[in-house]
């Protein structure tokens, strides 16, 4: 069986059975899916979270970003999106110790304790230290969400060849610590975060990852070297390893160069990318987002030729 988890299972067989009902509203081109038509039931579109098995949403919501999902001063309304996005159908949330000092994991733990069954979730650690990891953060991150189980669980950050090595040494490192967490059921899959795809490409060589979180957007935004994101991506399509996309739009930063959100998320998903994980920062602007997944084409290569020298230029 994938290392998908035990909690997750029956949410993935039912995610499956839904996708099977889609029909032949998609063909595969570019490594992504291409819907000419909304899905049936208006159901956003999914794909496989490579070895992990889970049928993601296309589009997935991230927790961090200065949005109000990090603010306990705007509880309310990250609650609201939260929840909302749960009503539309996406079923994967990525949030992390880090943001807000821990208040994302709160108010994401606000919507958890009445619908955890509904989502794959998924936090991240910065913790360096093994002792640091079991003794603190580990345990923190499960009460903030109100979950005794976490489906992904990343290495945070993780930039450098020098931070690799620091994460994955045996002797000091937080690794043993994951593994450990796996092996007594606390999460079901072990990923790593990056802004650098050949810091993720020496990391895919170097341990058995289930998920890379990386930075895709057409201007090479937040990206330390955007030039071998495409090579990083087809050694993780070749390992079967999840992929998830974050710093789509670059909190505005894409947008400002000319490139719209659609044009944004669409390059993004015409790379093979499971789903495209994104800050929101209110339900209006989710309600969007939702609906540009569903409306979703796959892009031609030159189109997205064009759309980085547009982005970079």
């Amino acid at each position: 069986m994938s290392r998908i988890g035990r909690r997750s299972f029956l949410r993935t067989a039912a995610g499956a059975a839904l996708g099977a009902g889609l029909g032949s509203a998609f063909t595969t081109q570019q490594g992504g899916l291409v819907f000419a038509e909304e899905a049936a039931n208006n159901a956003i579109p999914t794909r496989r979270l490579g070895k992990i098995g889970y049928e993601a949403t296309i589009f997935s919501l991230g927790a961090g970003g200065n949005t109000p999902i990090m603010d306990l001063e705007q509880r309310d309304t990250g609650v609201a999106i939260v929840n909302r996005a749960l009503d539309l159908g996406v079923n994967y949330i990525d949030t992390a110790a880090s943001y807000g000092g821990g208040d994302s994991e709160v108010i994401v733990g606000d919507v958890m304790k009445d619908r955890r069954d509904e989502v794959f979730l998924a936090t991240k650690t910065r913790q360096r230290s093994a002792e640091g990891l079991r003794e603190n953060e580990f345990e923190q991150s499960c009460e903030r969400l109100q979950t005794d189980y976490i489906d992904l669980y990343f290495f945070h950050a993780v930039h450098t060849i020098d931070d690799l090595d620091t994460v994955l040494d045996r002797d000091n490192g937080p690794v043993t610590v994951f593994e450990e967490l796996r092996e007594e059921g606390r999460i079901g899959n072990i990923g790593i975060s990056s802004h650098s795809s050949a810091t993720l490409m020496e990391a895919m060589d170097r341990y058995d990852f289930d998920c890379v979180f990386m930075t895709v957007n057409p201007a090479g935004l937040s990206m330390d070297d955007p030039d071998y994101l495409r090579e990083m991506l087809a050694m993780a399509q070749e390992k079967d390893i999840g992929t998830v996309a974050m710093k789509i739009p670059a909190r505005g930063g894409v947008l400002d160069r000319g490139v719209t959100m659609e044009e944004s998320l669409g390059y993004a998903l015409s790379l093979p990318i499971a789903t495209a994980n994104i800050g929101i920062s209110s339900v209006e602007i989710l309600e969007e987002n939702v609906e540009l997944a569903k409306a979703f084409t796959s892009l031609d290569d030159e189109k997205l030729t064009e759309l980085e020298e547009r982005a970079r230029s």
